[in-house]
């Protein structure tokens, strides 16, 4: 709560220079950050209930346009693999806006806020791995490090 209070979540995000999309990683903990953080920037009160919520289990991976790609491309679906293993398909896939209760999120940041489509993975390898995109222009692979997965990122489109 206190990271989140900060306007920071252990979401990892993983960028390219040549990719078409940022990919974001939310585990349990990242959940309970943003919701800690959304209510922070909206000036209400942390919701228990809603934080019990985010805890529940389960990885959520959705990709973001960056400002230079074309946005005629279409995410159809995602999947992961680590090294000689096989592909993980998602358990489950939504369309999801971060709400803070019936009120949207303003306060962040709009590729953490708006998330189409948004897939959920019952885990995550252990090792590096990579997020396979299957998109309408074919498939895009970004890779997952050890440290790509300890860093903490700001959610918040004010910085604190």
């Amino acid at each position: 709560m206190a990271v989140g209070e900060k306007c920071q979540a252990p979401l990892t995000k993983i960028s390219t220079r040549d990719g078409n999309f940022d990919i974001f990683i939310e585990g349990p903990a990242a959940r309970a950050a943003i919701v800690a953080a959304a209510a922070m920037m909206n000036h209400q009160l942390l919701d228990a209930a809603r934080v019990q919520t985010s805890l529940a289990a389960g990885y959520r991976i959705w990709a973001s346009y960056t400002d230079s790609s074309r946005r005629t491309i279409s995410v159809d679906h995602i999947t992961i693999q680590a090294k000689g293993q096989r592909e993980l398909r998602s358990v489950a896939s939504r369309e999801e806006r971060l709400t803070l209760g019936t009120a949207p999120s303003h306060g962040i940041i709009e590729a953490v806020r708006v998330r189409f489509p948004e897939f959920t993975f019952s885990h995550l390898p252990e090792q590096d791995f990579y997020v396979i995109l299957h998109t309408s222009a074919g498939v895009q692979r970004y890779l997952v490090t050890q440290s790509d997965r300890t860093r903490l990122m700001g959610v918040c489109n004010a910085a604190r």
